[in-house]
């Protein structure tokens, strides 16, 4: 009876723990694979392959709106704050590119301060999204999210001019730091996850 409980116990905790969907942890190692809510998609896994991509990083400062001009705002550094996007795997997009998947991260003399959830929301205690953050393998702008369609937070750049805007929450328009010397950092050797 003792042994039927703990099998029954063991049985029921895993079934438990792969019903849930995970988010990769900053500073944990990388899974082989984790599991994914979802009628499709059980499985995020390693696919053996490697890619090149890119991380990114901006310097980060107050957001100054300009009295005489709405929506134009000049930046007032703050020293050692920055925005990180740390790039740590790819996955290949619908249109064959490689997309950079990993943690953004706000840090401030190297601590981080803030760590952005990866997309997605909590649906009756359980995840429901994605499990790393990702931005666009290809384009100069780029954008991130934090939860669900930026709620939590969100950031935009351009990797041509290097500036951009960091906003805390996404019930804002306007934005709380001014982003400034983005520039894109080269990934060797990342691995690629896909679906199964």
């Amino acid at each position: 009876m003792n042994n039927f409980c703990i099998l029954f116990i063991t049985l029921f905790v895993s079934i438990q723990t792969y019903a849930s969907s995970e988010i990769a942890i900053l500073g944990e190692p990388l899974s082989k694979e984790y599991a994914l809510n979802g009628d499709y998609y059980k499985v995020f896994y390693q696919t053996g392959k490697m890619a090149t991509s890119y991380s990114a990083v901006c310097d980060m400062g107050q957001a100054i709106q300009n009295s005489k001009q709405k929506d134009w705002y000049t930046n007032k550094p703050i020293q050692g704050l920055k925005l990180e996007l740390r790039a740590r795997a790819a996955i290949i997009d619908i249109d064959g590119k490689v997309k950079p998947i990993g943690f953004v991260v706000v840090t401030k003399n190297k601590d981080v301060l803030i760590t952005f959830s990866p997309l997605g929301e909590m649906v009756n205690g359980k995840w429901e999204g994605d499990i790393f953050s990702s931005w666009s393998g290809v384009s100069t702008d780029i954008k991130v999210f934090s939860g669900y369609i930026g709620r939590a937070g969100s950031a935009n750049f351009d990797l041509l001019d290097g500036n951009g805007f960091f906003y805390k929450t996404g019930n804002t328009n306007q934005p709380d730091y001014f982003l400034s010397n983005c520039k894109r950092i080269t990934k060797n050797n990342l691995p690629i996850y896909n679906w199964k």
